[in-house]
């Protein structure tokens, strides 16, 4: 069962904020959720906080569980990931407004007694997000993005959210969507795809959908939810995308593996667009990154057809689409697109997914 544990800020409490609207959406979406009143957070502990989590015997720590922290909860997640016991592993860990050390605060020094092993602590998690403002009046973006460069994952930056309260920002932090988005990944709607689709066309840019939407692109049909749109671009029209994206609100995202041939753009809707560049060779091959690399999309890979709502796209072809969810850890959805593309199109189902 999908899993989210909420953690909160130093004098904090589970009421405040955009917590319980966050625990509301959640559970309305499936989801099991504790959003616990951390003792003592006056004067946060990690000893105490890790003590007090891993005391409840109700609550299981697996790869369906999501941590969510905020500020000085953002720190206690780094704690508790350090305690897990060996080979607990969770799915993903959003760390909201976090920083690296006390600050110049009495308060925060216990968080901070016993170093944090950052090797371990990534370790046990799948997936890392770093969200914080460029205008956070506590905790300096350069903390984020040092604990980014220590753990890795996605660095998200949003624009003057300050410190993603009530108390910095006022009543519109009651309310997370980016976060809620983020977290179920279902922003990048058919609707949304349709625009862009559209003002690709419009501006001659070739592409070919790719992921989830290329999945149900070939499906001719949406099957799931989506939080991004995969596009498989040449090198000639990647400035005009970019450029295009960016009048739409989208920015950078920084990733721990980021390339010039892989990288992601993202919006403040959690939107999120991820490119992967190409260059066609003369036998119509897609050359993905350097040459000496030898990694590409082969032409019978660029061949697919697929609608979006009847509007017709290109898209990576049933067979390699289903060649590109190997070799690597599966997740559910994995399973869900394998799944149906080897049923509607008749390709046999891989060894890894029998």
């Amino acid at each position: 069962m999908k899993k989210a544990l909420i953690l909160h800020g130093t004098n904090g409490n589970s009421q405040e904020n955009w917590f319980p609207w966050l625990e509301t959406e959640l559970k309305s979406r499936g989801y099991e959720v504790w959003t616990p009143n951390l003792p003592g957070a006056d004067k946060p502990n990690i000893q105490r906080y890790n003590e007090f989590i891993l005391s409840n015997k109700n609550w299981k720590f697996d790869e369906e569980t999501t941590i969510i922290g905020h500020s000085s909860g953002a720190v206690a997640t780094l704690g508790l990931l350090q305690a897990l016991p060996e080979g607990v592993v969770v799915k993903a860990c959003y760390l909201v407004g976090s920083f690296k050390d006390d600050l110049g605060w009495d308060s925060l020094k216990d968080l901070f007694i016993t170093p944090f092993d950052f090797k371990k602590i990534n370790s046990k998690s799948l997936t890392w997000y770093f969200i914080h403002s460029d205008n956070d009046p506590y905790c300096p973006l350069e903390h984020a993005e040092y604990l980014y460069e220590k753990i890795g994952g996605d660095l998200i930056v949003l624009p003057g959210q300050k410190h993603f309260s009530v108390g910095t920002f006022g009543e519109a932090y009651r309310q997370f969507p980016f976060l809620l988005h983020h977290i179920a990944g279902d922003a990048m709607t058919e609707e949304y795809v349709l625009e862009l689709i559209k003002e690709f066309k419009d501006k001659n840019i070739e592409f070919w959908l790719d992921g989830g939407w290329g999945v149900d692109a070939l499906l001719e049909k949406q099957t799931r939810a989506h939080g991004d749109l995969d596009l498989v671009l040449q090198q000639k029209d990647v400035t005009s995308v970019v450029n295009l994206l960016k009048v739409r609100g989208f920015n950078r995202v920084k990733r721990g593996d980021e390339t010039d041939w892989n990288f992601i753009m993202g919006d403040k809707n959690a939107r999120f667009v991820d490119f992967h560049v190409i260059n066609l060779d003369e036998n119509g091959n897609g050359i993905y990154g350097p040459v000496e690399n030898g990694n590409s999309y082969h032409k019978d890979a660029l061949s697919g057809k697929g609608c979006v709502d009847n509007i017709e796209v290109k898209c990576i072809s049933p067979e390699w689409m289903v060649k590109f969810h190997t070799g690597y850890k599966l997740r559910a959805s994995d399973f869900h697109d394998v799944k149906a593309l080897c049923e509607r199109f008749g390709i046999e189902l891989p060894e890894e997914y029998k």
